[in-house]
């Protein structure tokens, strides 16, 4: 694509994010702006601070509850693989505690997930 100003280079894979300015014809710095002039498709939304320490802050059968759907819907949307879909299965199954003394039955965190905390599979 043709380059109209320096923060455009590399387009759309290396250049730094849009020139929020130039979308409304605003920017002044013209071909010395440090930001991309190009088209870029819109960006996912992501949650903010505050939300993501909601999220951590919740249990883990609540997490999976708000989380599973949609990670179902991105897994459809790339086409993944079957072993995705069985390893999102996986994890919203209910899992029973070995005993009655154990505890309620519920979704609880599987145990290869455990070593990273139960905050890191929804963060990244």
């Amino acid at each position: 694509p043709f380059v109209n100003n320096r923060g455009s280079i590399g387009h759309p894979e290396l250049c730094p994010r849009p020139c929020v300015y130039f979308a409304n014809g605003l920017c002044q710095a013209g071909s010395q702006c440090d930001f991309c002039h190009l088209p870029h498709p819109k960006r996912a939304a992501h949650l903010d601070k505050r939300h993501r320490d909601l999220l951590k802050s919740l249990p883990y059968d609540q997490r999976v509850r708000i989380v599973l759907p949609i990670l179902r819907q991105k897994a459809l949307q790339l086409d993944a693989s079957p072993e995705t879909s069985r390893l999102l299965d996986a994890i919203g199954e209910p899992r029973v505690p070995p005993s009655r003394d154990a505890g309620p039955v519920g979704l609880q965190e599987p145990s290869f997930m455990a070593p990273m905390g139960p905050a890191e599979p929804i963060s990244r």
